[in-house]
């Protein structure tokens, strides 16, 4: 595992949990929804700043080249941008 907190691209389906996520030239499918957790203003571990809530969405997701994985991505809310936070492999 490690931890990345790199910016991702994440395609959502209509309930707005993530379906598809691009990172690093790979496309990621996700396979199931593990958890959700939505941080409060003041939780730093979450990555929320200056009153943005932050979402943290734990997925298993298979790679373009059919590998498992699970992983940790987050969606600022004030922003919308998702970011890869951990991936296990």
């Amino acid at each position: 595992m490690s931890l990345y907190n790199e910016r991702i691209d994440v395609r959502s389906t209509t309930g707005g949990h993530p379906a598809l996520f691009a990172w690093r030239g790979h496309m990621y499918r996700v396979r199931r929804i593990i958890g959700t957790w939505d941080s409060a203003p003041h939780t730093p571990e979450f990555g929320a700043r200056n009153g943005t809530d932050v979402r943290l969405v734990r997925v298993a997701a298979e790679s373009d080249h059919g590998q498992a994985n699970i992983a940790d991505i987050s969606l600022d809310t004030a922003t919308n941008n998702w970011t890869m936070r951990r991936l296990w492999n």
